[in-house]
């Protein structure tokens, strides 16, 4: 079908001889001459059978019916110019690897292995987005999901990453306020000579901890924060005592920022796990990451 529209360099010509009024303006933007734009604006006034502009010696001016026309052509180039936009800058599907995950999981356990599999892999163009809602799977835009157990979507497929453990945690300068200068041996049962820090969406860390510890539970008042990179800082920054996964608090531990005056880590009934929309359980960055990131976590 034949579409009765006209060129597009006369539309450009128009859209911005209105907008300065002149010819010789317009041609310069373009980097056309003064003569070819009058020439267009001529071909698109004899296209639509309307006068478009008004010649008045040196001065343009725009006629009722050019108005009209501008007003409804400009969001129509607005529009193909941001089509053309999009199209430029649009993703490979092929090779765009686009990963969901934690915020926190991402920033202190993902981004060293990121560095790695970029090494290994540089034909993939990865994308990291913060994963806020773990009841939504945007499965057009995601490839990979790294999320806290317990979530599993319909249409997706899920590996165990890794199990859960725990740590109780804090800065050095707040064990040396709470047990002096000297090489202290702390037991469980001195953890109630430290503030607390809590995460608001895991009521029980501290309960389940005590429990492990053959403790009766009690009162642990405290600092309290929406999200684990908050209580981490916070206890980095001598707050308190915190519950925090080790893959979350080892890089920390080995800087010396945090200490770990109880010992050893505490297993938890919980998972991390690694999932991905059903129908792309074939795409090659897909595959290739899950299984990298798995086999390397058996190795881990």
């Amino acid at each position: 079908m034949r579409r009765y529209i006209p060129s597009s360099t006369a539309l450009k010509c128009f859209e911005a001889s209105v907008r300065h009024l002149s010819f010789t303006k317009a041609a310069e933007e373009l980097y056309l001459t003064q003569s070819a734009v009058s020439r267009q604006i001529r071909n698109l006034e004899e296209f639509l059978s309307r006068d478009l502009f008004i010649r008045l010696n040196k001065r343009l001016v725009l006629t009722g019916t050019g108005a009209a026309y501008y007003k409804e052509v400009v969001p129509l180039l607005d529009g193909m110019e941001n089509a053309c936009l999009r199209m430029l800058h649009r993703e490979d599907e092929k090779t765009t690897l686009t990963i969901s995950a934690l915020p926190t999981l991402a920033s202190y356990w993902l981004m060293p292995h990121l560095a790695e599999f970029q090494l290994l892999h540089p034909q993939f163009q990865i994308k990291v987005r913060s994963l806020g809602d773990a009841a939504k799977i945007d499965s057009e835009n995601i490839d990979i999901i790294l999320h806290y157990g317990g979530d599993h979507w319909p249409r997706a497929v899920s590996h165990q990453l890794m199990r859960e453990n725990v740590v109780a945690v804090c800065s050095p300068s707040l064990l040396e306020r709470v047990g002096g200068k000297g090489d202290k041996q702390w037991e469980p049962e001195d953890v109630t000579s430290f503030p607390f820090l809590h995460l608001s969406s895991r009521i029980n860390a501290w309960p389940d901890w005590m429990v492990s510890q053959g403790l009766e539970s009690g009162s642990f008042a405290g600092a309290s924060f929406a999200h684990f990179h908050m209580v981490l800082e916070a206890a980095k920054n001598g707050m308190g005592l915190a519950i925090l996964p080790t893959v979350l608090a080892t890089r920390s531990l080995q800087m010396g920022e945090l200490v770990a005056p109880f010992g050893k880590q505490v297993s938890t009934p919980h998972e991390y796990l690694l999932s991905y929309p059903a129908d792309k359980a074939d795409l090659e960055q897909v595959v290739v990451f899950r299984d990298w990131l798995l086999a390397k976590q058996k190795l881990s």
